[in-house]
């Protein structure tokens, strides 16, 4: 993606989660994440994790495609998100 879309990164502006139920550490947990809207140059991302058939934590965050304007290495700023990205994803 950097070469082909010269993306500077997808960071995360809005991020929340509830637990439900306890976990510690070495205990199993299975992870689903999906994109649940797409925006112009942002998208939302769900995350489940479950313990056995329990869910344990719901996560939620919000990223925005960034891109280097003119290739300066020390700005970003949101573009677009290309359609070939998102029909990946569908």
């Amino acid at each position: 993606m950097l070469r082909r879309f010269q993306i500077a990164g997808i960071p995360l502006v809005q991020a929340s989660a509830n637990f439900f139920i306890p976990s510690s550490f070495g205990d199993l947990v299975a992870v689903e994440s999906r994109v649940t809207q797409w925006g112009t140059s942002s998208f939302s991302v769900e995350h489940k994790l479950f313990r056995g058939e329990a869910l344990a934590v719901e996560g939620f965050e919000k990223r925005v495609w960034t891109i280097r304007p003119g290739g300066d290495l020390t700005k970003a700023q949101s573009h677009p998100i290309p359609k070939e990205v998102i029909e990946k994803f569908s």
